[in-house]
């Protein structure tokens, strides 16, 4: 495995567990997403060497913007209210 695609799998493998906690409603308040989503801005940028190259790092680039946005989402909120 190069290491680019480690590199690629890592960043799969945390938007993955995100996206799981986020559907589980363990983000409690708006301030614990906007760090999450800021930690993800974080990480695609460090993915964005690797997009020109690697097919995967565009698809996880996409899926970390997506996820960000729905963290952001004020709808999403107030829909799914923590438990």
């Amino acid at each position: 495995m190069t290491m680019s695609e480690q590199v690629i799998s890592y960043f799969e493998e945390e938007f993955g567990t995100i996206l799981c906690q986020l559907e589980e409603g363990k983000f409690l308040d708006y301030k614990q997403r906007v760090l999450v989503s800021r930690k993800i801005d974080e990480a695609l940028v460090r993915l964005s060497p690797y997009v020109r190259s690697e097919w995967r790092a565009r698809q996880v680039v996409k899926s970390g913007e997506v996820l960000r946005e729905r963290l952001l989402s004020v709808r999403d909120i107030i829909s799914n209210p923590p438990l």
